[in-house]
């Protein structure tokens, strides 16, 4: 019924987090699930755990297709084995409530007019609880403008429209920001998705405000706001919030912070 994509390139050698990860998925009340894995650039700690994983759990797929290191390559590769009607995402870092997918197919099964689902998430850094993320319950492309709506390993998707707007753009202007071109794509091609408002995810957040964006990084998502926008029609309006990106990489790291926090 459910297939849950993770692309996974965890280099750590402890693998607490993985193991969660995994298990929570492997743990969701809904039972006609598979987990498929693209692994590759992985710790030797990961690769041995994925691998003796895999081996006795008919339910994961396990992918090593070799070079395949950024994520949509890896979620591509995850969405052309998967054989669900429903495709959820998870990252290696983060945890799924054990009711998550239920909640979120019943949604779905009760508003056909929607096309995926997220939901709100308990935020963690450093292992600590800091806060709550809730978003709008049905978001409209302005609400893309400041920040992206949805919380991309949290959402779950009707398999049909990914297939209609053939999945993740692998395109190098789209990395680290493979989640906003997704959505605002299928957005542009007439589908609409919604928000959940139950905390159904744990979510880790990066150690610094900034992450791992670099203004490389911050440029792509520059590229594919300008992009996305213009295609849905939003242009000039929009165009302040086209180049936010760099601004927040030239502030501080505490003065993002605060930003954030507050």
């Amino acid at each position: 019924m459910v297939s849950v994509l993770m692309g996974v390139y965890y280099q750590q050698e402890e693998i607490a987090k993985l193991r969660r990860s995994v298990e929570s998925i492997l743990q969701q009340t809904i039972k006609e699930l598979e987990l498929i894995i693209c692994d590759d650039g992985s710790s030797a700690q990961a690769c041995s755990y994925l691998s003796a994983k895999a081996s006795h759990d008919e339910r994961i797929l396990l992918v090593r297709p070799g070079a395949c290191y950024s994520l949509p390559e890896k979620l591509n590769v995850c969405l052309a084995a998967a054989r669900g009607e429903w495709i959820a995402r998870m990252d290696d870092d983060d945890y799924s409530h054990p009711d998550r997918l239920f909640h979120q197919l019943e949604f779905l099964a009760g508003h056909p007019e929607i096309a995926f689902t997220g939901c709100s998430a308990n935020l963690y850094r450093a292992g600590g609880l800091v806060g709550v993320r809730s978003f709008p319950a049905y978001p409209q492309v302005k609400d893309f403008y400041f920040s992206q709506p949805y919380l991309h390993p949290t959402l779950l998707f009707r398999r049909d429209v990914l297939d209609a707007v053939h999945g993740y753009s692998e395109k190098p202007s789209c990395r680290l920001c493979e989640d906003y071109d997704l959505l605002l794509r299928l957005y542009h091609a007439g589908y609409r998705g919604a928000n959940i408002s139950d905390v159904l995810f744990d979510y880790t957040l990066p150690p610094t405000a900034k992450g791992k964006r670099t203004m490389r990084h911050r440029w792509n998502e520059v590229l594919t706001r300008y992009q996305r926008f213009y295609e849905l029609g939003h242009l000039p309006k929009a165009l302040p919030w086209v180049v936010k990106p760099i601004f927040v990489g030239l502030m501080p790291n505490y003065i993002l912070s605060l930003l954030k926090k507050h």
